[in-house]
């Protein structure tokens, strides 16, 4: 009969989540930020809080649930190896429940984790799963960072911008909108406060895995979350999001079937990217391949090469 999964005590529990929220609370008040962005590192660094005290907490537990779980057992016996993987995968579902609870980053760095094979299979598999689907914010906020960028008169450069966005994901959401030109386009908004959460989120994660490196000599995955944090950071500036879109469409000029949307520039800035809207479907989905005669086997292969 495998081991039971271990839980952490409810009283250990709550001492943790005081004590990080403590600590994180204590971090905020002695921020001395007097800059307009101020009111966003701090609101990240607020909600920051719950997500810390539940990353510690899961961090812990799973230490625990390894410690007691294989002591006592033959390190390269059957039964280390079978206790081994169902550890693996009780850890990695509980790391999946901290990302869908986390959401934002903790999302994207569960993705991160699953594209790695370094870790154990289960943490691959289990995470794979994870959507980047966030609930969409209020377009009041989207149309301040708009005014930020584009100038407190941004909208006389529309004939009409849909409040209700498209999509909506981690660090950002798109609305559909209208030129003065007629030219329909889609707005990809960034999120104010994300980029200090991504500090905040990251900060953490390099911390709990100094932890795990410590208690645990042979995982030392300290690169992992620095690795994350640099390919999170290249996302978060629209700018070179625009530059990378206008190198693939130079790539594939010659290709008939490859569109890639123009880049308006005039309405580009590292929070904000305004590119030409194209009506399309996701690659993902398989009823409209098969409509059009595309075999969704053989279109997978030929992504895969």
């Amino acid at each position: 009969m495998p081991p039971k999964p271990f839980n952490f005590p409810a009283k250990r529990t709550a001492a943790i989540f005081l004590l990080t929220t403590t600590a994180a609370a204590a971090f905020t008040a002695n921020s001395d930020e007097s800059s307009p962005l101020a009111a966003d590192k701090i609101r990240a660094q607020i909600h920051g809080i719950a997500r810390t005290a539940r990353a510690v907490s899961t961090v812990a537990s799973t230490v625990v649930d390894y410690e007691f779980s294989l002591r006592g057992l033959p390190k390269y016996s059957d039964q280390y190896r079978k206790t081994s993987s169902q550890v693996h995968l009780r850890s990695a579902e509980r790391f999946l429940k901290l990302c869908e609870s986390n959401k934002g980053f903790y999302v994207k760095a569960g993705q991160f984790i699953a594209s790695q094979k370094v870790l154990p299979r289960e943490y691959s598999s289990t995470l794979s799963s994870l959507q980047d689907q966030v609930a969409p914010l209020p377009f009041k906020v989207i149309e301040k960072v708009l005014k930020d960028n584009l100038g407190p008169d941004f909208s006389e450069k529309f004939l009409s911008i849909d409040e209700r966005p498209i999509g909506a994901a981690s660090i950002a959401q798109v609305h559909h909108a209208v030129l003065k030109s007629g030219q329909e386009v889609a707005i990809k908004v960034q999120y104010p406060w994300i980029e200090q959460q991504m500090h905040f989120d990251t900060r953490t994660m390099y911390f709990l895995s100094k932890v795990i490196a410590w208690l645990y000599p042979q995982y030392r995955f300290e690169w992992l979350p620095l690795t994350f944090a640099k390919s999170v950071s290249s996302e978060l500036d629209f700018v070179q999001e625009a530059r990378n879109s206008e190198r693939a469409a130079k790539n594939f000029r010659n290709n008939k079937i490859v569109r890639i949307p123009n880049v308006f520039w005039e309405l580009t800035t590292r929070q904000v990217l305004t590119m030409e809207f194209y009506a399309g479907h996701k690659i993902d989905d398989l009823d409209f391949l098969s409509e059009i005669g595309v075999d969704p086997e053989k279109f997978v292969i030929l992504l895969s090469c």
